[in-house]
């Protein structure tokens, strides 16, 4: 009974590591987006949206109908075609959680 114990706080304890780099977004994948909708999430760009501070949800979904081709936009097509479900996940929640009026 304690060795099943000891094993199982064990892997707990392996496991929470993982977890924590999970939550964390890939850089390379937010630095991809960044190129077009700015460092802050404010495009330099009038023709490109802001991301900053957008709600989560709505981005999700906007990132599902690019994915999808249910909203017609050939690059964001292209961007997003291949991305995992937890890849627009973790773009949707690094957008969601930006301010919307970054500090200068």
């Amino acid at each position: 009974m304690q060795k099943a114990l000891l094993a199982g706080w064990v892997l707990m304890a392996l496991a929470i590591p993982a977890l924590s780099q999970e939550r964390q977004p890939r850089r390379d994948l937010i630095l991809e987006c960044m190129a077009c909708h700015g460092d802050d999430g404010i495009a330099k760009d009038k023709e490109v949206p802001h991301l900053a501070g957008q709600n989560y949800e709505y981005l999700l979904k906007q990132l599902h109908d690019f994915q999808k081709g249910r909203r017609p936009h050939k690059e964001m097509r292209v961007m997003s075609r291949l991305m995992t479900e937890f890849e627009l996940q973790e773009i949707a929640d690094f957008y969601a959680r930006l301010p919307r009026d970054p500090k200068p």
